[in-house]
Order: structure tokens, then sequence, then C-alpha cells
């Protein structure tokens, strides 16, 4: 009788010459989809978590992982698609990211985020300030995972250069809307049509510009107190992300808050509403233009 250890000798030997056997990654248990949190405190976290994980993803050419399609970047030098966005991004580089002042919001499907971020960034081969700045980002839940459909950044040297024109064509029919959507939201502030105006806004929405990160309260209150120029859109690019468009725009619109004025010169804006047409509410926005 041969002894069952002997047996089993190939057997073992096979194994440690070849190691563990390699586990089909179809029958490998999929990670967990992500999802909603289930309270204010969840949601602080979880928005807290990306926008440091993307802050990471930027010093490296890691983005499209993380960003839908129809991803829009702003900066003080203007807007970018994805693709441009990805060049941009990295070129700046994101040094020792210090994130700070999370403050998010969920608006249907969308996660609007704004913070205030203090990074070594280059534009143009010179030096962005470190200082803490405002950042704008609004993610949706998309194939099981947190991706980014906008990030706005109000990083830019002490005396803001004018912008560039859009290197991407955009969908011109959406473009056009979404030109047509921020005219519309705009003219109401112009004409002090405040019931008109705060109806286009909606709850949880959240925006950067000069003085920081507002909600609609701030806008509100801003809308009624401040005297703005009639805007002029130019260089409009929109994209659709589910039920949201993303839109970006070159901005003329002087304004007068109480004493502070902010110039009639074009300046890169954002934003971001849910839904189409006369019922669209804006959940983000960022405005670049800030006083001289």
């Amino acid at each position: 009788m041969i002894h069952p250890l002997i047996l089993a000798l190939p057997l073992a030997a096979a194994f440690v010459a070849s190691g563990p056997v390699p586990v089909d990654p179809a029958q490998a248990p999929a990670a967990p989809a992500a999802s909603w949190p289930a309270d204010d405190a969840g949601l602080s976290k979880l928005a807290a978590g990306l926008v440091n994980d993307w802050m990471s993803r930027t010093a490296a050419p890691a983005l499209e992982a993380v960003t839908q399609p129809c991803f829009h970047f702003l900066s003080f030098e203007g807007a970018c698609d994805r693709a441009s966005a990805i060049e941009r991004l990295v070129a700046m580089g994101a040094g020792s990211p210090k994130v700070s002042d999370v403050v998010a919001t969920r608006v249907g499907d969308a996660l609007v985020v704004t913070c205030m971020v203090g990074v070594s960034q280059k534009a143009g081969g010179a030096a962005l300030p470190t200082d803490p700045s405002p950042r704008l980002g609004v993610w949706q839940l998309a194939d099981g995972q947190w991706k980014l459909a906008a990030w706005a950044s109000l990083n830019m040297p002490a005396v803001r250069p004018a912008p560039s024109a859009p290197a991407f064509a955009g969908d011109a029919a959406v473009s056009a809307e979404g030109a047509a959507m921020v005219g519309r939201l705009l003219g109401a502030q112009h004409r002090k049509d405040l019931k008109a105006f705060d109806a286009m806004l909606s709850d949880g929405m959240q925006v950067i510009n000069f003085k920081g990160q507002k909600v609609r309260k701030d806008i509100e209150r801003g809308a009624e107190a401040a005297t703005i120029d009639e805007p002029k859109v130019a260089d409009a690019r929109a994209a659709r992300c589910g039920d949201l468009t993303v839109v970006t725009c070159t901005l003329t619109m002087g304004q007068k808050i109480g004493w502070t004025k902010l110039p009639a010169d074009p300046a890169p804006f954002m934003a971001v509403f849910q839904g189409t047409g006369d019922s669209a509410k804006v959940i983000a926005m960022a405005n670049t233009n800030k006083p001289k």
C-alpha cells in the first residue's frame, strides 16, 4: 500500500513550483458599487475624500478614469474639455495640496462640492499663488463610481490676464442652448427680476467667486444688492451629463456691490444646470472675475 503522503508529493511540488493558481477575473468578487451616504456627515466625508483623491491625481495623467466624457474644466485661462483639461492640469501640477472648508450638497443625482485648496501649481511656466483659493466640483455616480462632470479653480495671478478662447469645438446646438440658459439667468439678475432669478436657483446650489464659497442665500442677497451690467456671453461651450448641462463661456459683466466694483472685462465663467429649457435650474457656478 502506498502511503497517502507519497501520493500527495507530486501535487505539492507542482504547487510550490508554479505558485498559487490564478483566479479568473470573471469569477472574482466585484468591488462594491459607490452609493450615497446616509447623512450629512457621510456626505462631507465623501466629498473630502473625492477632492483629495482628485487633487492627488492631477499630478499625473490619471484623470480619465474619474471624469465623465462631458467633463469641463475652468480656470482663469479659460475653458477646457476633458482631453485638453488633462493636458493642462498635468502641466499645472499639484504639489502638496491642502484641502479645507469642504462644503457638500446633494442636488438630485449630483454632488456639488466647494472647498479651499492651497497647492503649488504653475500656469504658462510661472508659479501660481500657494495661498488657499476656492475650488468647485460636481460629481455624479456613473458605472458604479463617482465621476467628475465639472471642476473650476480660482487660483490665479494677482493680475488676472485676458482669457484664451476655448481650444475645442463642442456640439454647436448644445452650446447655443447653454449660452441661452446662462443669458436667461444673468439677464433676470440684470433686470432685477428677482422672482424669475430666484426661481432658477436650485436648493443646494453652490458658487465660488472672488469672495470665496457661497450658497443660495448669499446669491439671492447679492442679486438684490448688486447692480450689474448687461451680460455678454461669448465662446460658450456646453455638454450634457445625464440631466446636467455643464456650460463654460467668457462672460463680460461689470458689477457694483457696495463699494466693490468688478470690471467689465471678459472673464471665464461656468454654470452647471439641472434640466433643460425654461425649467432648468442652476446647481453650481464659478466666476473668475475679480476687482483690479
